[in-house]
């Protein structure tokens, strides 16, 4: 007798915890309850990417579902998901984000590539949370914490009160998965924490053991980065030059590894001025990383855009991103640096 079709589902998120965390919300939706995206069972892939690996994690199969989680809708996103679509591949898309690109390029999004958009300003995760509820689904202790969590984290804080006190070890254990999962950009122990966060089971961050070896791992690797970044950090931040009203880091040949944002952060905290890094990437590509406050950072990084020295433009109002063009040396940087600063006094 012929088994009844399982719906296929791609559950696609970002690196960071917010995006494991929103991982962990479909998954348990899907795989736990049967209640999303597909009613009843399904065959379910979990698969992490960021807007410049979007491509490569689509390669390889075909979904009846696909779900987008905290991945800004980037020009390579843009062209990743019209290759899937040209390929005869046409899933209905969820996307769930919380960037600002994403936000303005919704319809867009919807029209073009039979999708349904969930966009906000909080992390994707409360957003998620959010829907799933809408839907009559009650999460886990375990996933209520660590949404929560992404509250504090990421300054969402009324959100996080509002399910009451967040125990301060979720917090970290959150704040840890980005650090461990950006240093390693292993797609496996990715998949570990997503379905670590997914678990059932109860869970209490003061007496880890047995199956939460990963967690332990990971608030001792993050530990071991804080300190090599922040040392970093000081060498750095004295290199800062001045260019208009921001502070500017070359960094490329210092800084090799992943976790730039939080070393541009680092060094922000130090120079207490718009911190602008330059980093490279192992494929060559430069990266340019802006931290603020009050939305400087976005806003910088927009400027930049249209002066046409960036693209890929990505991040949020206080930590922003994007792609130096090709072709672009550092005094054409510092000079679209001194003009798009000066929108910031």
């Amino acid at each position: 007798m012929d088994q009844p079709y399982k719906a296929k589902v791609l559950i696609i998120g970002d690196w960071d915890a917010d995006g494991v965390i929103a991982a962990a919300e479909i998954s348990y939706a899907q795989e736990t309850l049967g209640v999303f995206p597909v009613k009843g069972r399904a065959e379910v892939e979990l698969r992490p990417a960021g807007p410049r690996s979007f491509q490569a994690a689509l390669l390889g199969g075909c979904w009846d579902y696909v779900v987008i989680l905290d991945i800004p809708f980037t020009q390579d996103v843009e062209a990743a998901l019209k290759a899937l679509f040209d390929s005869g591949c046409k899933p209905k898309i969820y996307y769930f984000d919380h960037h600002k690109v994403t936000l303005e390029k919704a319809t867009y999004i919807e029209e073009t590539f039979n999708a349904t958009t969930f966009i906000g300003v909080s992390p994707t995760s409360i957003l998620v949370k959010a829907f799933l509820e809408g839907l009559g689904v009650r999460l886990t202790p375990r996933l209520r914490d660590l949404v929560a969590s992404m509250a504090v984290l990421e300054s969402g804080g009324w959100l996080g009160r509002r399910e009451g006190q967040v125990p301060e070890g979720v917090v970290k254990i959150a704040a840890s998965i980005s650090k461990t999962i950006n240093q390693s950009k292993d797609p496996e122990l990715w998949r570990r924490y997503v379905k670590w966060a997914s678990s059932v089971l109860p869970f209490e961050p003061s007496s880890l053991g047995g199956e939460e070896d990963l967690v332990v791992k990971g608030l001792t690797a993050s530990a071991v980065s804080d300190h090599e970044i922040k040392d970093v950090a000081r060498n750095l931040a004295m290199e800062a030059r001045t260019v208009g009203f921001v502070k500017f880091v070359d960094a490329r040949g210092k800084w090799n590894k992943s976790g730039a944002s939080a070393l541009a952060s680092a060094i922000f905290r130090i120079t207490k001025m718009t911190t602008v890094l330059l980093v490279s990437k192992g494929d060559g590509t430069n990266i340019v990383i802006v931290r603020g406050v009050k939305g400087d950072a976005m806003r910088l990084m927009e400027s930049l855009y249209r002066l046409g020295v960036v693209e890929d433009v990505g991040g949020h109002e206080n930590i922003a991103s994007g792609r130096l063009k090709q072709g672009i040396g550092i005094k054409e940087l510092e000079d679209a640096l001194r003009r798009a600063s000066l929108e910031l006094r």
